[in-house]
């Protein structure tokens, strides 16, 4: 029986079609095995693929499901079966493309995923208390404000604070005051009920079941309902507009709304002292996964153990089993859940040794 495997790093100019090719190639080297990096949707642009977004999904930039579909028959074809490489450590926070992180972000500790990544929403620092630190500025939180290179953006029914490339959302109930004083602006009557009614969501430190369902349906319904009222109303939206715009210009009083979100932007250098979430290494663009988590075990898994079931692969390669907080109870699970399938890890911590990516 013939037992090798060879490895491909797939990204947007290796696709799975690229991989499907070479398939008869590979059978004719007396390969087995493809062992094929992360196929998992990843940040835009990844090369490696182990800065995964959304582990429901196949990468689009490979070809998404259909491109994988095709990539299983070609291989099935050759005779050849798969070893799939997983990240259970970390995801890359990658702005909106991250929808859990997105939500963190929105809701704080009010989201459904806050306790999907290893986040201490009570550290040491009182300024921090259920707050994720974004240290993502080039200078001084205040000379970067006084610069003007932090602004607000209207989306639909959405609002944002950009800096540069970095992009983060405005908590909905934080939006009261500037829709009440759009809604003077443009003397709606309809606007000025919808900025009552944002200011009066359940607070983001409001962690029972009921007021988390409160806060969500809420929100949502209250950003559909701006953004139709923008869309009927050009009035409206112009008003809410002028508003942000004076915002924008305005250093106090865009530090006033900051100040009320569920992060904190800071100078990046503070990442090394303050950050308040698990990164991968020192790597500001991956976060840590509770996945000894039974739902975020779950959830990040569910697509991979599917492709197991389904006979796609044999075997699965694990990335960084060391950074997790318990890796023999990860493994542990992952072999029940698989039914005992081939899986293959980097390394394992001796006893004692410190596990990578924790601030210091």
């Amino acid at each position: 029986m013939r037992a090798a495997t060879y490895r491909v790093q797939l990204h947007a100019g290796f696709t799975f079609d690229d991989a499907a090719a070479v398939a008869g190639y590979l059978a004719d080297l007396g390969v087995s095995h493809l062992y094929c990096s992360p196929v998992l949707q990843a940040a835009p642009g990844s090369t490696h693929g182990y800065d995964v977004t959304d582990p429901s999904r196949l990468n689009d930039e490979l070809g998404g499901a259909d491109g994988y579909a095709r990539l299983t028959r070609s291989l099935a074809a050759a005779g050849l079966r798969q070893v799939l490489d997983i990240v259970p450590n970390h995801m890359a926070l990658a702005g909106r493309h991250n929808a859990w992180w997105w939500d963190v972000l929105e809701n704080g500790p009010s989201s459904p995923y806050a306790r999907y990544f290893d986040i201490d929403w009570d550290p040491p620092q009182r300024k921090l208390t259920a707050t994720v630190l974004m240290p993502v500025l080039g200078g001084q939180y205040g000379r970067v404000l006084e610069a003007g290179e932090l602004t607000v953006a209207r989306q639909g029914g959405s609002f944002i604070v950009r800096y540069y490339d970095h992009e983060a959302p405005l908590s909905p109930r934080t939006l009261d005051g500037l829709l009440a004083s759009a809604a003077r602006r443009a003397g709606s009557a309809e606007l000025a009920e919808l900025a009552t009614a944002h200011g009066e969501l359940p607070h983001a430190i409001l962690t029972e079941p009921a007021a988390v369902t409160e806060r969500h349906w809420g929100k949502e319904k209250l950003r559909e309902r701006l953004a139709e009222l923008c869309r009927e109303q050009p009035a409206v939206a112009g008003a809410i507009d002028a508003e942000v715009s004076a915002l924008n210009a305005d250093a106090d009083a865009l530090d006033e709304l900051l100040e009320r979100q569920n992060y904190r932007l800071a100078y990046w250098v503070t990442g090394a002292e303050e950050l308040s979430y698990r990164r991968f290494f020192n790597i500001e663009t991956l976060a840590g996964l509770r996945i000894e988590d039974g739902d975020v075990f779950a959830d990040t898994h569910r697509l991979i153990l599917r492709l197991i079931a389904g006979g796609t692969a044999d075997g699965l390669r694990i990335d960084h089993v060391d950074g997790l907080a318990d890796p023999e109870g990860y493994l542990v699970r992952l072999q029940e859940a698989t039914g005992g399938c081939y899986v293959v890890v980097e390394k394992i911590l001796a006893a004692g040794e410190q596990l990578p990516g924790w601030p210091v």
